[in-house]
């Protein structure tokens, strides 16, 4: 182990409402995990709201059971889950007796990613928000600070073997030893695929990059108005497991989703082996194809409005960037790109920032659930077949995606929320 896996906890209370915000330093937390830490918590009940993100660190331990050791055998370690979601539980029944007074303070800021993080697809496209919420005791000291910004934790390369929750670590690290409170990071849209921006991946530079970002989120000179009443909404959705790859392993994965039909009726859990057989032998069809519920959540607390989208959604989809505003002197498409995106065909706002009104708007991603990459409609681009191989070149992202409807529902579930949240 290099530094300590967290779950960093805020506790938020007004009135009859409360509300927990958990970062989790973790590659990611399927649905079933996070109703069944809501319910060990006691927060499935109504006025209580458990808003769960992971960082998606990369040197951690197997949460979503991908790597086990033969295709197609979960790699997950129920007791391992199990610890986790039995801690965060006690955690939250101690911080129930710690709870003190604060004000809400926010900030937007906008991070020139170069020397950070960078877009390894095209368009390039890189969401450069850094937003931050600070709660301030009545002695004007923070007590804590939620840090939102994008880009993957893998600054440490596959040839580490040491736990690390990679540069959110040293972001926490620095925020924490600079204002005497706590510090809750909450990862953005980091599909594309945005990746750290670093000369090797060691361990010197997973620390600059986090001290970078934490400075800058540091600089942000926060306000405490327009607030909005602390408040938490989630909708749910229905998303068809698409991905040929993931209906041939559906047993592997199914401890993390429960399995519906396209009319929401749940299938009987033997049936993620028959379908599993059908796609192998014949194919699964739109009309015998599993779905898998999942959810999108807004929460407000002050002058922040939080947006948890359920997996690693590329930023084009946050601020559009189609003109090469946020292409930050790389060229939109690479000429050499032998699979390029028709910008053409790609989307007009508004996009998901221009949604969030709020003057410290947070992206989350990987909330609530992690469906892999949500890529944008016009470029979802995979080979036939139930394998979808050999990969597309530059089109990694769809090998790993729960397929590509999912985008539009995900993004039209967001859109309504956010107009029912006023």
């Amino acid at each position: 182990m290099h530094d300590p896996l967290y779950a960093r906890i805020l506790l938020l209370r007004q009135g009859r409402e409360e509300v927990a915000i958990v970062g989790l330093d973790l590659l990611g937390f399927y649905r079933n995990d996070v109703q069944d830490l809501r319910r060990r918590a006691g927060f499935d009940a109504p006025g209580r709201f458990l808003f769960v993100a992971a960082t998606h660190t990369h040197s951690g331990p197997d949460t979503l059971g991908l790597w086990g050791p033969f295709y197609g055998i979960s790699g997950e370690n129920p007791a391992y889950q199990t610890r986790i979601k039995e801690s965060i539980a006690a955690a939250l029944d101690r911080l129930e007796g710690a709870l003190r007074p604060v004000t809400a303070e926010g900030a937007r800021g906008s991070l020139d990613p170069r020397g950070l993080c960078r877009d390894s697809r095209d368009p390039q496209v890189i969401d450069p928000d850094l937003a931050v919420l600070r709660l301030k005791g009545k002695d004007g000291k923070a007590v804590a600070t939620v840090v939102n910004w994008s880009c993957h934790a893998e600054v440490l390369g596959p040839k580490n073997r040491l736990l690390t929750a990679d540069y959110p670590a040293a972001l926490c690290a620095r925020v924490e030893e600079k204002t005497g409170g706590a510090c809750v990071f909450l990862n953005g849209m980091i599909g594309g695929l945005l990746t750290p921006d670093v000369t090797a991946d060691d361990y010197a530079e997973a620390e600059r990059v986090g001290r970078t970002v934490a400075d800058a989120a540091l600089a942000l000179k926060t306000s405490a108005r327009p607030s909005r009443p602390l408040a938490a909404r989630a909708g749910p959705v229905l998303v068809p497991v698409e991905n040929a790859r993931y209906r041939l392993v559906l047993p592997a994965l199914t401890f993390g989703h429960r399995l519906y039909a396209a009319d929401g009726t749940p299938l009987p859990r033997w049936k993620k082996w028959t379908l599993a057989a059908r796609q192998l032998l014949v194919g699964l069809t739109p009309a015998t194809e599993p779905w898998v519920r999942s959810e999108v959540a807004v929460v407000d607390a002050g002058p922040a409005r939080l947006l948890g989208m359920p997996g690693e959604l590329f930023p084009e989809l946050a601020v559009g960037g189609y003109g090469g505003a946020d292409a930050f002197g790389r060229p939109v498409v690479d000429p050499r790109d032998q699979n390029p995106p028709d910008l053409s065909r790609a989307p007009k706002g508004p996009y998901l920032r221009d949604l969030v009104r709020a003057p410290a708007p947070m992206l989350v991603g990987l909330a609530g659930d992690e469906l892999g990459y949500v890529v944008p409609g016009y470029d979802f681009k995979v080979r036939p077949g139930k394998l979808m191989l050999p990969r597309l070149p530059g089109h990694y992202e769809e090998t790993n995606s729960i397929g590509p409807s999912a985008t539009r529902i995900l993004l039209d579930a967001a859109a309504r929320l956010l107009k029912e949240t006023p």
